[in-house]
């Protein structure tokens, strides 16, 4: 029984020791990177909405990652896979909302590798006045191994009437 019970105490020390080691090594590895400051992340944040602004289909789709999830404003709900996300990004390029107007915008900055930008924007059209729109949005960008950007999660809206 003693021989039971050392055993045990011994399994649940080593156990915590390994645990409190591994949070030790990510706090460490936390450390190391340089921090992102939020006029770094603007500046990206701002980039984005230059490429979102030029209705370029094919440069709007590369500021998203392989596997972004998003939820589309003018689409119910979740896309299927990548192939359905860029055909939705081809129709916002198609849209012509070339006058998009930030009302307002946080950059919320997570981590060294996470940041999220949030906002609400006037969309509207120099060639298709009925596509204008006042919608919000959430991005959340994710510094790949490259060091890019990419958007790995965006959810925009369109913004309710006023009652």
């Amino acid at each position: 029984m003693k021989s039971a019970a050392l055993t045990l105490a011994i399994v649940l020390l080593a156990t915590a020791t390994t645990g409190c080691d591994k949070a030790k090594s990510l706090k460490s590895a936390a450390a190391t990177q340089p921090a992102l400051s939020e006029a770094d992340a603007a500046k990206v944040a701002d980039a984005t909405v230059e490429v979102w602004k030029s209705m370029d289909a094919k440069k709007i789709k590369a500021l998203y990652a392989p596997t972004v999830e998003a939820y589309d404003f003018a689409a119910p709900g979740l896309a299927k896979d990548r192939a359905e996300f860029d055909k939705r990004q081809d129709g916002y390029a198609a849209a012509k909302l070339d006058g998009a107007a930030q009302v307002e915008r946080k950059i919320q900055v997570l981590s060294p590798d996470v940041f999220v930008m949030s906002g609400t924007w006037d969309m509207s059209s120099s060639t298709l006045p009925a596509n204008n729109a006042r919608i919000r949005c959430t991005d959340v960008f994710q510094k790949d191994a490259g060091g890019n950007w990419p958007i790995v999660n965006e959810h925009c809206s369109p913004v309710p009437k006023p009652a």
